[in-house]
């Protein structure tokens, strides 16, 4: 069974939540509302990606984290 993680990069580095969620919908929607409400890896990686990368390491989505 996939599951799928929330991840951040900026070209420089990157970093994960290290989520084990169940579907891909939930995770897009988590992975969004971090975007509108931000937390500290959307302030560390602004000007990055945010992106949900299943288990397989495919990444199924990915936006933009707006710069500072």
């Amino acid at each position: 069974m996939k599951t799928y993680d929330i991840y951040f990069s900026d070209g420089k580095s990157s970093d994960n939540k290290g989520f084990s969620i169940k579907t891909p919908e939930k995770a897009i929607h988590m992975a969004e509302d971090m975007l509108v409400k931000g937390n500290s890896y959307i302030d560390d990686y602004a000007g990055g990606v945010i992106s949900v990368v299943d288990s397989e390491g495919v990444t199924i989505w990915s936006s933009p984290i707006p710069g500072k």
